[in-house]
């Protein structure tokens, strides 16, 4: 385990109930560890045992003055959190003594994370935080020595008293709010929070805590030179996270935490290399750095920090100002995407919102590499209309900047991109993993579930970029020399109209190629060498058999689609007809349905030919569609021989006009006589028609 990047140490001591056994002691794992032997029980009074030692001096004094601790014998068991001596924080004041006193015998094991404890004073009560590595914490306190016994109860040393921190002596600590308005040094911040959340922060009985990265006021009245209102109002938001988090807490080089208007900030942690201190502060996305200076400030409902400079969260800057600042667009890794809208006129209006799909630096590196899309690649570097075409198919104008992910309802969703008169950009909440759900926008995931707001627009980073078809299902199969069949069908029956253009861009399109029409039975010589389907469906029934092979939505497959190896996909397809998507542990992916054998399905020879108004996939053979759609037809087979006959003489015995009756009937005459003549079998071929039952 690491602390602030830098190996942990432990150190090992007795549990409760037991002491060291000074005479013995065992090796683990290069440590030390004491033998310990059960404890015996001390009779010594709590106050007694405080007095008695030096490590409570500071502590002793105010402690003698609570008056439910003086009594002789108390019956009711209490328990003290001893802070011990340091010249710079000392509990001078009863009152002060009284919130160290808890009524009640509370052992570490007792205290769960998160429990309040209600003090003496009546007032206050202490929250209680567990962290990872084992340490337990009252109000962000920590405790260095824990379950010490006395007869009226136990003893906790803690680092520090309660309440107390250089510098915020006089700050009303009744709550973090009246912590806020009261201390010198957080008091301008104050004013400009936002009013339902200066209600909150002053809500002690609503049960919530919070806590406070609160900036200095010097730092904080430099910031309001640039910033007023509503954006200043939702900075100073930023810097207030829910929940109690002290400094302790964050031990980690990273520390990401949510704000309560949602924004995400990082806390990190390092340590001094020359004075071995430990040193926290707030990095914002675009690298902005401000220090943690004073910590763990406690009030009644929360804890404070103080830091030395707000930060200023991307939600409150504009598209123009991260288009401006290298730094951040750096710093974001999206250099070569914000130099590409920088280069464009992107159609975005004012005061309108957007959802802007942003592919990271490492996008255009996969792009250039990725064999499918090498002409594409190509255009960009050249084509300046092409280029700026591709920015604005990751503009999408949105009410709601996509941010109701949690409502996608599978792969329904369709957003319009900025490029005029473009069909719907399909965005898809589809793919199951064993980390669950993932966001897609067309191929290009969305790892982190979630977007970075800005002032007018949401990002949603992507390490793929999306390359817009410039060709609509109809023309591709057209100009294809592989899918000739297939087109003129699609074009007698109108899919155009009837399906691509109506259904744009929800279309899949499963497409037989010219050599799975081919008929594995035929032969050379046959007459028709291609399967029974492609003359058997005709008018109507060749409408229900290409809908068959249509799928009312938009899907990507293969190595940059949804369908991960061995997995089973099921969607209707435009007759009604459900049809299971198999993809195996090779890769290899087969279509079919439950009336179809499963040898007989077709697979998939190209994935992801993709086009303006939908999507195209090649199989090496068609669906077979099932009797429940298509009406069921039967075979006629008829068998075709071809005989050469030949005879020796015309005078055959018995023939009156031999020669004549072999013109008519070859094979009577040969047949009867044997010995003269010769019947040879030259060909032979099968013919099939398919009739209505």
């Amino acid at each position: 385990m690491e602390r602030c990047g830098r190996p942990a140490k432990y150190q090992y001591k007795c549990c409760s109930g037991f002491e060291e056994d000074p005479r013995a002691f065992n090796a683990y794992r290069g440590y030390q560890t004491p033998k310990c032997t059960r404890m015996i029980s001390p009779f010594d009074e709590c106050t007694e045992t405080i007095f008695q030692s030096p490590t409570y001096a500071a502590f002793a004094p105010a402690l003698a003055s609570v008056n439910e601790l003086r009594e002789e014998g108390p019956s009711q068991a209490y328990t003290i959190f001893a802070p011990q001596s340091n010249e710079d924080e000392e509990v001078n004041e009863p009152s002060q003594a009284l919130t160290h006193v808890v009524k009640g015998r509370y052992y570490v094991e007792d205290m769960k994370n998160g429990i309040q404890l209600e003090t003496l004073d009546g007032q206050r009560k202490l929250y209680v935080t567990k962290f990872p590595y084992g340490v337990t914490a009252i109000d962000c306190v920590e405790l260095v020595d824990a379950d010490m016994e006395c007869q009226s109860g136990v003893i906790h040393k803690i680092r520090r008293a309660i309440g107390t921190r250089n510098g915020n002596g006089n700050a009303d600590s009744s709550s973090v709010l009246r912590f806020l308005q009261t201390h010198p040094e957080t008091k301008a911040f104050a004013e400009d929070l936002p009013p339902q959340l200066k209600t909150n922060l002053g809500d002690v009985q609503s049960g919530k805590r919070y806590t406070v990265l609160a900036p200095r006021s010097q730092a904080w009245n430099t910031l309001k030179q640039k910033y007023t209102g509503a954006k200043l109002q939702k900075i100073a938001a930023t810097h207030v996270l829910p929940g109690q988090i002290c400094s302790g807490g964050l031990i980690g080089r990273t520390n990401y935490k949510l704000t309560v208007n949602e924004d995400r900030i990082n806390i990190q942690c390092e340590v001094d290399p020359e004075d071995a201190q430990e040193n926290r502060y707030m990095l914002t996305e675009c690298g902005q750095r401000s220090m943690l200076l004073e910590t763990d400030m406690s009030a009644a409902n929360g804890v404070i920090h103080l830091i030395n400079e707000p930060v200023v969260p991307l939600s409150v800057w504009t598209l123009e100002e991260l288009k401006n600042n290298e730094q951040c667009a750096s710093r974001l890794k999206m250099t070569e995407f914000m130099k590409l809208l920088k280069e464009c006129d992107l159609y975005m209006e004012e005061n309108v919102d957007y959802a802007i799909i942003v592919p990271r630096d490492e996008s255009f590196v996969w792009w250039s590499k990725y064999k499918p899309f090498e002409e594409e690649y190509k255009r960009f570097q050249v084509d300046q209309e092409y280029r700026c075409e591709v920015a604005r198919y990751h503009i999408v104008k949105s009410d709601d900047r996509l941010n109701n992910i949690g409502s996608f309802a599978s792969h329904t969703m369709g957003h319009r991109t900025n490029n005029r008169d473009d069909y719907l950009y399909e965005t898809t909440y589809f793919k199951k993993s064993p980390y669950g759900s993932q966001l897609y926008f067309h191929y290009s995931p969305i790892p982190e579930m979630r977007a970075t707001e800005m002032d007018g627009a949401s990002l949603y980073f992507t390490p793929r970029i999306n390359v817009p078809a410039s060709k609509n299902l109809s023309e591709i199969l057209r100009e294809r020399p592989d899918t000739t069949l297939t087109n003129k069908k699609t074009v007698e029956i109108d899919m155009e109209t009837k399906q691509f253009s109506k259904n744009a861009p929800k279309n899949l399109y499963l497409v037989t190629t010219d050599d799975g029409w081919k008929d594995p039975r035929a032969k050379p010589t046959s007459a028709n060498p291609y399967r029974p389907e492609f003359t058997m469906y005709k008018g109507e029934l060749m409408e229900q058999f290409l809908l068959l092979h249509h799928i009312p939505l938009y899907l990507w497959g293969g190595d940059i689609g949804y369908f991960p190896p061995n997995s089973v996909h099921k969607f209707m397809s435009s007759v009604g007809v459900e049809l299971t998507f198999w993809r195996d542990a090779q890769g290899v992916m087969r279509i079919g349905h439950d009336e179809m054998p499963r040898n007989k399905w077709p697979k998939i020879v190209q994935w992801n030919i993709p086009a303006r108004d939908g999507m195209m996939w090649l199989l090496d053979g068609p669906i077979t569609c099932p009797d429940s759609v298509c009406q069921l037809l039967l075979e006629d087979i008829d068998f075709y021989d071809m005989y050469v006959s030949a005879c020796q003489t015309s005078h055959l015995p018995n023939e009156p006009d031999a020669a004549a009756d072999f013109r008519k009937k070859p094979l009577d005459i040969a047949a009867r006589h044997p010995d003269d003549c010769t019947v040879i079998l030259q060909h032979s071929e099968t013919s099939l028609n398919l009739v209505e039952a």
